[in-house]
């Protein structure tokens, strides 16, 4: 019978995926700040980790420290993998919420396209619940870019989704004056 130490030196053996697990751990608890030191920490172990540079874009975006920032690690992360549907709906959030001219509005509509054609197991991992959050988010951009009809054919594909979506009520509201 063995006590103390294990065996397996996996197990001790700090790593990129361990730094980036506890990193989304923190995230999810609400940490964001240790989530992104986890994040941090991962990509001096392994800087090719895409969900690493993930992590870093939505701690940026949930601290609110440095759009740039989050802009950048969402942009790293998906040259590393295209199919980081999570990554691309980051990028997404980062360019609507930055709004600087109509380009911005264009490619996060391209972002979430990538998205919803990304892997599926990367979608609904926080911050936003289902595919209704992305069709709202795309309404919401052509809302601004005073493309109403394709606002409003985007607020009804997120409402059949789910009827309760805010972001979707209020922009169906919006467009009904």
């Amino acid at each position: 019978m063995q006590s103390g130490c294990s065996s397996d030196p996996e197990t001790d053996t700090p790593s990129a995926v361990n730094y980036t697990e506890s990193g989304w751990r923190a995230y999810a608890s609400g940490n964001h700040a240790q989530a992104l030191l986890s994040f941090e920490r991962a990509l001096s172990f392994d800087e090719t980790l895409a969900d690493a540079h993930n992590g870093i874009g939505w701690s940026h975006l949930s601290l609110s420290l440095n759009p740039v920032l989050a802009q950048q690690a969402f942009q790293n992360a998906v040259q590393l993998d295209a199919s980081n549907a999570d990554a691309w709906v980051g990028l997404a959030n980062v360019l609507y919420l930055r709004n600087k001219d109509a380009s911005d509005f264009r490619a996060a509509i391209r972002a979430t396209d990538n998205a919803l054609q990304g892997d599926a197991k990367y979608l609904f991992r926080h911050d936003y619940r289902s595919k209704a959050d992305l069709y709202a988010l795309r309404a919401s951009c052509y809302y601004y870019l005073n493309e109403v009809q394709s606002a409003k054919q985007e607020t009804e594909k997120a409402l059949q989704i789910d009827t309760t979506n805010r972001t979707a009520i209020v922009l169906q509201n919006l467009l009904k004056e």
